[in-house]
């Protein structure tokens, strides 16, 4: 289960008390104790680049702020402000890529690994799901990004393949999930419902009409497809050959809880950005 800290600097973090156990560095992040105005406040983690790119007259964040909210956010993970963090461009796909490699360009990729003794990596979410995934034994790590176009590609098993190759036994693994929007809120259409279903994923699935998983019909409107993308990946994780016991799968969800997370399906333009970081042993 995720605990919730707050740092002496003014963030709140929540981590995973089997990533403590294991001695990993690491952090989800939350929108309190950053220094962003409205709409994005406070802790807003948005990359420099994606905030740059943001059209003019749209809701935009100012650099400094940003930059401002890394640093504090690396701090309260157990780094030093100005640590070098690892991140790439995310793009609801299936790459995964090397820390090593992502720190000389930033590439499009929705998982990273880092080896012993390498960078810390991180990824962003607004209501996708955040999976940190860390070997005790080899000391390295990945950072995932799975929304549901990640889960029907595979990112998940991707990056637990990714861990493998540089010696990894995925019977090994610790696997935390943070914050991202819960079933009562993740309405899909059909077709996504297909796409899951097709990729062995149907038990995620709630039908239209169907009250299971804490959904409740919303007066006056046609009923849809909910998914509970966390059961999805807690299931390809299980699938890869990750131990039941070693996943930490119980997060908060992103859009019901506006006074902690950004979320983008409920504030649209107006959302910032949450962050998970972890760092592999030394």
């Amino acid at each position: 289960m995720l605990r919730e800290v707050i740092h002496p600097s003014g963030p709140i973090v929540l981590t995973s008390h089997l990533l403590e156990r294991a001695g990993f560095r690491h952090a989800f992040s939350t929108r309190i104790g950053g220094v962003s105005a409205p709409p994005f406040d406070a802790m807003n983690l948005q990359s420099v680049q994606a905030n740059a790119r943001i059209a003019e007259g749209e809701p935009r964040d100012t650099e400094a702020s940003i930059r401002e909210n890394h640093a504090r956010f690396a701090q309260a993970a157990g780094l030093a402000r100005d640590a070098v963090v690892v991140d790439v461009s995310q793009v609801h796909g299936c790459t995964v890529v090397a820390a090593r490699d992502a720190a000389r360009e930033r590439v499009p990729a929705d998982a990273i690994t880092s080896a012993r003794g390498g960078h810390a990596i991180l990824i962003r979410i607004a209501d996708c799901v955040p999976v940190l995934l860390a070997c005790p034994r080899t000391g390295a790590v990945a950072a995932v990004h799975a929304g549901w176009r990640g889960v029907v590609a595979g990112i998940v098993p991707a990056a637990v393949d990714a861990l493998r190759a540089i010696g990894a036994d995925p019977r090994d693994l610790i696997a935390a999930v943070g914050p991202s929007i819960s079933t009562a809120h993740f309405e899909i259409g059909a077709e996504v419902a297909g796409e899951l279903t097709r990729a062995t994923l149907g038990a995620c699935v709630a039908a239209p009409g169907v009250h299971a998983m804490g959904i409740h019909a919303t007066a006056g409107r046609e009923p849809k497809h909910h998914a509970d993308l966390v059961l999805g990946v807690r299931l390809q994780l299980e699938r890869a050959g990750v131990e039941p016991a070693n996943i930490d799968a119980e997060p908060p969800c992103t859009y019901a809880d506006r006074a902690r997370f950004h979320s983008f399906r409920r504030d649209g333009a107006q959302s910032g950005r949450l962050a998970a970081l972890i760092a592999p042993l030394a």
